[in-house]
């Protein structure tokens, strides 16, 4: 198994949610404890992404700052990409609690030199819950100087390793890693 670090990115203001979605109870604990400790199965070590560092609180986990504040997902990216003591770094968004450890290690096995390695789904690629390597970090902070911040318009300037559904399916069959928490409704009731 290739060595790799993690991230959970939970640095949003959760405009949907009305309320901070790390610290939302999902199953009996935080959100962001929940995907960090999904994420410490594939990773080692995991980092928070909150934006700014304490401001979740004391969670037991090493907290990367933001390198531009209010930059989204990209900042968090780029802060753990220069943090990792790894070549690979899992990232994974705070609203989706059913990370998977057996994808994200497919991901980091897949990686044969790319930027990123990112499963496809109905929807996309998705870049929240892939897996970046250290060499995209000159990228994510050029995207950041020049305001370019989202993380699929990161992808188009990355070699990214596409991966089907065809290929993940087998490491997650239901294909719940994709399943995110934007409102109080998504909480009620994941499927």
């Amino acid at each position: 198994m290739k060595a790799m670090a993690g991230v959970v990115l939970c640095g949003g203001r959760s405009r949907r949610m009305g309320t901070d979605k790390a610290l939302l109870r999902f199953e009996g604990q935080p959100l962001v404890l929940r995907v960090a400790g999904l994420l410490a199965r594939a990773a080692d070590p995991v980092f928070l992404a909150p934006g700014r560092p304490g401001r979740l609180g004391d969670l037991g986990y090493a907290e990367l700052e933001d390198p531009v504040p209010d930059a989204g997902p990209l900042a968090g990216v780029a802060a753990a990409l220069e943090a990792s003591p790894h070549q690979l770094v899992a990232v994974v968004a705070v609203d989706m609690p059913f990370a998977c450890r057996e994808l994200l290690r497919l991901l980091a096995r897949l990686h044969a030199g790319e930027d990123a390695v990112v499963p496809m789904t109905p929807m996309g690629l998705e870049p929240l819950h892939a897996v970046y390597s250290k060499r995209s970090s000159v990228e994510a902070r050029l995207a950041l100087r020049e305001g370019r911040l989202g993380l699929r318009r990161l992808l188009g300037r990355l070699r990214v390793r596409e991966v089907s559904e065809r290929e993940w399916r087998p490491a997650d069959p239901e294909g719940r890693f994709a399943l995110n928490m934007n409102s109080p409704k998504d909480l009620a009731s994941p499927t």
